[in-house]
């Protein structure tokens, strides 16, 4: 029997609805699915259901990332696949495997030779890069810069030396209600004359994405609330 395909499905970042990010092709391919790898198992039905309210979650099978034993989740959602059926993974939000969970589970499908099919979707990264106007040729994304202050501080001069040396645009995004503190934080590290996106709310009602000099920023604060952003630090 052929094996099955692992296709990562992304969810939309925003409250818009989602034929706005998420073309036809997509809810062709995951309502058919019947096994599903995902990040958390309520928020993957509440997607099914936003996406096709007569999907039949009873009838699917999920592997919650977080909550299975490794050994067992793995061993079975790797057994669905080889005995043929098609596997979808999901995160909360985004793209599986690019700042969200799944990177490990897609890597083990391809020592299993399994085909991976990636649909298109949104990934605020390259949604927030895209519209920085920084260096999309060359460009690194750091996930969750330290928590601790002194640690914080060291790396955001150690992106501002990245940018300075190579030209390459440096990515990085927070925990939102701690957003405000981040903006504070790059405003007092960095030079003045390096820029700065500030990507807010990406394909949700209050989307801005904005470039500034850091000298800008400074007279012309942004004002956050707790919604997700990427930052985007260049020259």
């Amino acid at each position: 029997m052929a094996k099955g395909k692992l296709y990562i499905i992304p969810i939309p970042i925003s409250e818009n609805t989602l034929d706005q990010v998420l073309p036809n092709y997509n809810h062709e391919i995951v309502k058919e699915l019947r096994f599903f790898v995902v990040e958390k198992i309520k928020t993957a039905r509440q997607f099914l259901r936003k996406m096709d309210r007569t999907f039949p979650i009873d009838d699917s099978v999920f592997y919650e990332l977080n909550k299975h034993d490794e050994y067992a989740f793995r061993r079975e959602a790797i057994e669905a696949l080889k005995k043929g059926n098609d596997v979808g993974i999901l995160s909360e939000a985004g793209y599986p495997g690019v700042a969200d969970p799944g990177s490990e589970f897609i890597a083990l499908a391809h020592e299993n030779a399994v085909k991976i099919v990636p649909l298109i979707g949104p990934s605020s990264i390259l949604l927030a890069l895209a519209g920085s106007g920084m260096n999309g040729q060359g460009f690194t994304f750091h996930g969750y810069l330290p928590k601790k202050d002194n640690d914080r501080t060291q790396k955001i001069k150690d992106l501002t030396t990245a940018v300075v040396k190579t030209g390459f645009a440096q990515l990085f995004i927070e925990t939102p209600y701690r957003n405000s503190a981040m903006f504070q934080d790059l405003l007092n590290t960095c030079h003045e004359n390096l820029k700065l996106t500030v990507a807010y709310d990406i394909t949700g009602e209050k989307e801005q994405i904005k470039t500034k000099r850091i000298g800008e920023w400074k007279k012309h604060p942004f004002s956050f609330d707790k919604t997700p952003c990427v930052f985007v630090l260049g020259n």
